[in-house]
């Protein structure tokens, strides 16, 4: 799951058994977060998705 919202996106795709991807937009400020990986841009996220998908 990648989303920018740690309660819907992020803890929402953890109950779902899903990897997290948060792209921080600097909107959460104090905030923890349980997401595998934390990006600045929506590319990064890809870049991410892409590394751990095998190839079809």
């Amino acid at each position: 799951m990648v989303g920018d919202s740690l309660i819907a996106d992020i803890e929402g795709g953890q109950a779902a058994g899903l990897r997290t991807i948060w792209i921080d937009r600097g909107t959460w400020p104090g905030h923890e977060h349980q997401a595998e990986h934390v990006v600045a841009v929506a590319v990064e996220a890809i870049a991410i998705v892409r590394e751990l998908m095998p190839l079809q």
